[in-house]
Protein backbone atom coordinates (compact mmCIF):
# COMPACT_ATOMS: atom_id res chain seq x y z
CA UNK A 1 0.00 0.00 0.00
CA UNK A 2 1.29 3.17 -1.17
CA UNK A 3 1.22 6.31 1.86
CA UNK A 4 0.61 9.60 1.39
CA UNK A 5 1.19 11.77 4.21
CA UNK A 6 -2.08 14.19 3.01
CA UNK A 7 -3.98 14.78 6.21
CA UNK A 8 -7.97 15.46 6.11
CA UNK A 9 -9.13 18.46 7.80
CA UNK A 10 -12.54 19.14 9.32
CA UNK A 11 -12.83 23.02 10.09
CA UNK A 12 -14.81 23.92 13.22
CA UNK A 13 -18.23 25.90 13.13
CA UNK A 14 -17.39 28.18 15.59
CA UNK A 15 -14.61 28.40 17.95
CA UNK A 16 -13.48 30.38 21.29
CA UNK A 17 -10.33 30.88 21.98
CA UNK A 18 -8.38 33.41 23.44
CA UNK A 19 -6.44 34.84 20.92
CA UNK A 20 -8.77 34.28 18.19
CA UNK A 21 -6.44 32.71 15.25
CA UNK A 22 -7.41 30.81 12.28
CA UNK A 23 -7.54 27.92 11.36
CA UNK A 24 -9.48 25.86 14.10
CA UNK A 25 -10.26 22.61 12.73
CA UNK A 26 -9.17 18.61 13.53
CA UNK A 27 -6.81 16.70 10.78
CA UNK A 28 -6.78 13.55 10.22
CA UNK A 29 -4.27 11.47 8.61
CA UNK A 30 -3.15 7.94 8.47
CA UNK A 31 0.48 7.23 9.33
CA UNK A 32 3.46 4.67 7.66
CA UNK A 33 2.45 2.41 10.78
CA UNK A 34 -1.39 2.23 9.55
CA UNK A 35 -2.73 3.84 12.08
CA UNK A 36 -5.15 7.12 12.20
CA UNK A 37 -3.68 10.33 13.79
CA UNK A 38 -6.12 13.21 14.91
CA UNK A 39 -4.45 16.60 15.97
CA UNK A 40 -6.22 19.71 16.85
CA UNK A 41 -5.37 22.86 14.41
CA UNK A 42 -5.67 26.14 16.12
CA UNK A 43 -3.38 28.79 14.01
CA UNK A 44 0.02 27.34 13.85
CA UNK A 45 -0.19 25.26 16.48
CA UNK A 46 -0.92 21.53 16.21
CA UNK A 47 -1.44 19.26 18.96
CA UNK A 48 -1.84 15.43 18.49
CA UNK A 49 -5.10 14.51 20.53
CA UNK A 50 -4.85 10.27 19.32
CA UNK A 51 -3.35 8.31 17.35
CA UNK A 52 -4.52 4.85 17.42
CA UNK A 53 -4.53 1.61 14.89
CA UNK A 54 -7.99 1.90 12.54
CA UNK A 55 -10.01 -0.52 13.66
CA UNK A 56 -8.96 0.72 17.20
CA UNK A 57 -9.96 4.03 16.29
CA UNK A 58 -12.76 3.71 14.79
CA UNK A 59 -14.59 1.59 17.93
CA UNK A 60 -13.01 4.85 20.19
CA UNK A 61 -14.46 7.90 18.02
CA UNK A 62 -17.63 6.62 15.84
CA UNK A 63 -20.17 4.78 18.12
CA UNK A 64 -20.15 8.34 20.14
CA UNK A 65 -20.04 10.17 16.71
CA UNK A 66 -23.28 7.60 15.82
CA UNK A 67 -25.00 7.75 19.18
CA UNK A 68 -24.77 11.97 19.16
CA UNK A 69 -23.90 11.47 22.64
CA UNK A 70 -21.27 10.74 25.35
CA UNK A 71 -18.02 11.94 26.48
CA UNK A 72 -14.29 11.02 25.13
CA UNK A 73 -11.54 12.35 27.19
CA UNK A 74 -7.32 12.86 27.08
CA UNK A 75 -4.35 13.74 27.53
CA UNK A 76 -1.84 15.00 25.18
CA UNK A 77 1.21 17.35 24.79
CA UNK A 78 0.60 17.99 28.62
CA UNK A 79 -2.76 19.07 28.11
CA UNK A 80 -5.90 17.43 28.83
CA UNK A 81 -8.95 17.37 26.31
CA UNK A 82 -12.81 16.57 26.06
CA UNK A 83 -14.58 15.76 23.61
CA UNK A 84 -18.70 16.02 24.16
CA UNK A 85 -21.98 16.97 22.95
CA UNK A 86 -23.61 20.25 24.72
CA UNK A 87 -26.95 19.10 24.80
CA UNK A 88 -29.00 16.12 24.53
CA UNK A 89 -29.21 15.17 20.55
CA UNK A 90 -26.78 17.96 19.62
CA UNK A 91 -25.92 18.07 16.15
CA UNK A 92 -22.43 19.62 16.84
CA UNK A 93 -20.11 17.92 19.26
CA UNK A 94 -17.57 20.53 21.16
CA UNK A 95 -13.82 19.82 22.08
CA UNK A 96 -11.68 22.03 24.63
CA UNK A 97 -8.54 21.79 25.03
CA UNK A 98 -6.64 22.60 27.88
CA UNK A 99 -8.88 25.20 30.50
CA UNK A 100 -11.15 26.30 27.72
CA UNK A 101 -8.10 27.52 25.89
CA UNK A 102 -8.95 26.04 22.37
CA UNK A 103 -12.66 25.34 22.46
CA UNK A 104 -14.67 24.63 19.39
CA UNK A 105 -17.58 22.95 18.04
CA UNK A 106 -17.68 20.75 14.94
CA UNK A 107 -20.19 19.11 12.93
CA UNK A 108 -20.51 15.24 13.45
CA UNK A 109 -21.17 14.12 9.81
CA UNK A 110 -18.14 15.88 8.79
CA UNK A 111 -16.03 14.38 11.73
CA UNK A 112 -17.63 10.57 11.17
CA UNK A 113 -16.59 11.03 6.87
CA UNK A 114 -13.19 12.36 7.54
CA UNK A 115 -12.68 9.29 10.14
CA UNK A 116 -13.85 6.61 7.87
CA UNK A 117 -12.32 7.55 5.05
CA UNK A 118 -8.81 8.15 6.69
CA UNK A 119 -9.04 4.66 7.59
CA UNK A 120 -10.53 3.02 4.81
CA UNK A 121 -7.74 1.78 3.15
CA UNK A 122 -6.69 0.10 5.69
CA UNK A 123 -9.31 -1.08 6.81
CA UNK A 124 -9.70 -2.69 3.40
CA UNK A 125 -6.09 -4.52 3.61
CA UNK A 126 -6.76 -6.07 7.12
CA UNK A 127 -10.06 -7.81 5.53
CA UNK A 128 -8.34 -8.81 2.26
CA UNK A 129 -5.46 -10.34 4.32
CA UNK A 130 -7.81 -12.03 6.66
CA UNK A 131 -8.78 -15.45 6.23
CA UNK A 132 -12.12 -16.88 6.76
CA UNK A 133 -13.24 -20.51 8.22
CA UNK A 134 -14.33 -22.65 5.10
CA UNK A 135 -17.44 -24.10 5.73
CA UNK A 136 -18.52 -27.44 3.61
CA UNK A 137 -21.53 -26.83 1.54
CA UNK A 138 -22.27 -30.58 0.19
CA UNK A 139 -23.33 -32.02 3.69
CA UNK A 140 -27.06 -33.32 3.53
CA UNK A 141 -29.44 -30.06 4.75
CA UNK A 142 -32.60 -30.94 6.77
CA UNK A 143 -35.98 -31.50 5.66
CA UNK A 144 -38.04 -29.25 3.69
CA UNK A 145 -41.09 -28.93 6.20
CA UNK A 146 -44.28 -27.99 4.67
CA UNK A 147 -46.73 -25.93 7.10
CA UNK A 148 -49.70 -27.28 5.57
CA UNK A 149 -49.02 -31.13 5.90
CA UNK A 150 -51.98 -31.81 8.47
CA UNK A 151 -54.21 -30.12 5.86
CA UNK A 152 -52.51 -32.32 3.35
CA UNK A 153 -53.26 -35.47 5.53
CA UNK A 154 -56.40 -34.87 6.11
CA UNK A 155 -57.25 -35.00 2.15
CA UNK A 156 -55.76 -38.26 1.92
CA UNK A 157 -58.07 -39.63 4.45
CA UNK A 158 -61.02 -39.39 1.95
CA UNK A 159 -61.47 -41.96 -1.18
CA UNK A 160 -64.25 -40.30 -2.76
CA UNK A 161 -66.43 -36.82 -1.81
CA UNK A 162 -70.01 -36.93 -2.75
CA UNK A 163 -71.13 -34.13 -3.93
Amino acid sequence: MQVFNVSIRVHANSSVTKDHVLPQALDFVLTIDGNIRMTRISGQRSIVISESTVLDFWRRWLPSLWAETGTIRGESDGLDWVFFYDTERSRSPRMIVGNGVIDATFVASELESAIILAGSNKAKEISMAKSFEIHDLAEVGSRVVRHNHRIHQHCLDFDEVEL
